[in-house]
């Protein structure tokens, strides 16, 4: 399964590019929809798709300046430019960030299907690294509602895992724990938590960084839930009460901004500061938590219960039912006897 976010300015080309990708076969699965550069780096940091397909001209943050981004972070993806210019300098530049393909408009459901065929093989060399993420940002969201010591021991697990690529991998295991370390330290800042009094360590030994990510990890885990607020705005309390009665349809970012009449960008925030949750890890928590309850008490296939739930892919489902219990959808059901 290969999870993929595409940005485009334009409504009626965005739309096609979706449907095109969903065209393409059930192992690409779109997992999030942008209309400008700042909510696609904004998006990338939620859901970690493993591959961005993005317009080169985009308000806020052009596609060149949000694939440099990706670059400089060393965030393990693979990057599709949809251009409608044929320029030779800004094929140039963007093949100087990375990109695998660079395509050009009007684009053809022949030519991106082909570009799709053709990073099948960078996409399987990063599966593993994004696993790394994407269940480190399942449990900094703990979505499991799990005890402090419970989610420390996994996290410390994860870390440890990562740390143990360097005879392997040296430059994923480098990438990995920036990643990491920007994440954590964006979160602080963005809900005023105060990190300082934790300096990194000169020592690179794996002791000490260890020690530098769990301290971060605690001060996360300890002061976060108090900085949620307690008064939710109504148009948020809304919100909320529409995905948890529709969160089986294929509600998208853009439809709940729509609904509020808030930019996606002003939504996003909105829901993540009142909610405590990401929107993509909230509809995702309640399909889970669905899903589980079909597994203890149904005969339906797992297969089915991922479309019952509202998944358009079987492998994304076991995906995502695994980052947020541990366990496959088959081991859940069996260890709950079912």
């Amino acid at each position: 399964m290969y999870t993929v976010l595409i940005a485009e300015n334009e409504p009626w080309v965005l739309k096609g590019i979706v449907q095109m990708v969903k065209a393409a076969g059930m192992e690409f699965q779109v997992v999030g929809e942008c209309s400008n550069g700042n909510e696609a780096w904004n998006m990338i940091q939620e859901v970690w798709p493993m591959l961005l397909i993005t317009d080169i001209m985009m308000p806020e943050l052009d596609g060149l300046s949000l694939i440099k981004r990706i670059a400089e972070q060393r965030i393990p993806m693979v990057s599709v430019i949809i251009s409608g210019y044929d320029n030779f300098q800004y094929a140039q530049k963007a093949m100087s960030y990375g990109v695998s393909e660079y395509l050009l408009k009007p684009l053809e459901y022949e030519i991106l299907t082909e570009a799709l065929k053709r990073s099948k093989d960078k996409l399987e060399s990063l599966k593993d690294l994004n696993n790394y993420i994407v269940r480190f940002q399942c449990l900094l969201e703990n979505s499991q509602g799990l005890a402090l010591d419970t989610i420390m021991q996994k996290q410390n697990q994860l870390i440890q895992s990562i740390l143990r690529l360097h005879g392997l991998n040296n430059n994923a295991r480098v990438g990995l724990l920036n990643i990491l370390d920007n994440k954590l330290k964006t979160l602080l800042n963005d809900f005023g938590i105060e990190f300082r009094d934790i300096p990194k360590s000169k020592h690179q030994d794996e002791t000490s960084i260890l020690k530098y990510y769990m301290a971060m990890l605690e001060k996360w885990y300890l002061e976060y839930p108090r900085m949620v607020k307690s008064s939710m705005p109504e148009a948020i309390a809304q919100s909320c009460r529409y995905i948890e009665t529709n969160f089986k349809t294929n509600l998208s970012l853009a439809e709940m901004a729509n609904l509020t009449n808030f930019s996606i960008s002003h939504f996003s925030m909105l829901f993540k500061e009142h909610t405590g949750s990401s929107f993509v890890s909230y509809v995702n928590r309640l399909r889970v938590d669905e899903a589980k309850k079909l597994l203890r008490t149904s005969s339906y296939a797992v297969s089915e219960i991922a479309d019952i739930v509202g998944y358009a892919s079987g492998p994304y489902f076991t995906r995502v039912f695994k980052a947020h219990t541990g366990v496959s959808p088959l081991e859940y059901r069996r260890r709950m006897g079912s």
